[in-house]
């Protein structure tokens, strides 16, 4: 999404567009809003957190999903309760990019070389192309290790537009570190998503379990199984 899409986006009305009841749940707004909370917060063992991106984007994501509805003039329904027809909006899971399981990789680092970039969407080189009816949205990237391997983004594609590179620098703080986008990463077409990483060591290898945190809208039908098969 390049910014004069994003401007025409962000002036929806989306509690108005979402404004079909949904009984005993409320307004499809109200659904959403409620699917978003649950998403936006990790319950650790001796603590919560609140992922931030996903949380300063939760109106954005639901304007996003409003122009989805209102494009495809389908009913927006909470996962649980979805027909195939119906829309729904759902955390990304790396089924949704026909992604391994875990997003755990050994970036080998260059011979001579303190830094290198690997992929995160899609997990092999080149460019995903997001199925039709399908939105992407990513406000997060989480890191699960600590010293984090990832240190930077780079947004090679977003609907065939190139962004540049963000600089992460997570710190070493936990055993869990979440980078929030500036903005959050919109697509509908084709999403290229690459990170960095480096190391004390010229070619080391480094482990990355970079996982990108957000959103995906689309229809039931095209909701990923438990696992592939």
């Amino acid at each position: 999404m390049d910014i004069e899409e994003l401007k025409r986006v962000s002036a929806i009305n989306a509690p108005g567009i979402l404004s079909k009841r949904v009984d005993p749940l409320g307004t499809e707004f109200n659904v959403a809003e409620h699917e978003l909370a649950q998403m936006r917060t990790l319950r650790l063992a001796d603590r919560d957190i609140v992922i931030p991106g996903l949380a300063r984007s939760t109106g954005l994501i639901l304007q996003v999903l409003a122009d989805f509805r209102e494009k495809e003039r389908r009913n927006v329904m909470p996962l649980q309760y979805a027909k195939s027809d119906d829309i729904v909006v759902m955390q990304l899971r790396p089924e949704h990019i026909a992604a391994d399981l875990v997003w755990e990789q050994d970036v080998a680092i260059a011979a001579g070389e303190y830094t290198d970039d690997f992929n995160i969407i899609p997990r092999v080189a080149g460019t995903f192309t997001i199925p039709d009816k399908q939105v992407f949205i990513i406000t997060d990237v989480a890191e699960l290790y600590s010293p984090p391997g990832i240190t930077a983004l780079r947004v090679v594609d977003v609907d065939g537009a190139p962004q540049y590179s963000i600089e992460t620098r997570i710190t070493e703080m936990t055993d869990l570190q979440i980078f929030e986008l500036p903005h959050p990463i919109i697509s509908d077409a084709s999403l290229d998503l690459d990170g960095k990483v480096e190391s004390k060591t010229a070619g080391a290898t480094v482990t990355t379990k970079a996982t990108p945190i957000g959103v995906w809208i689309g229809f039931g039908k095209d909701v990923p199984a438990l696992f592939r098969q």
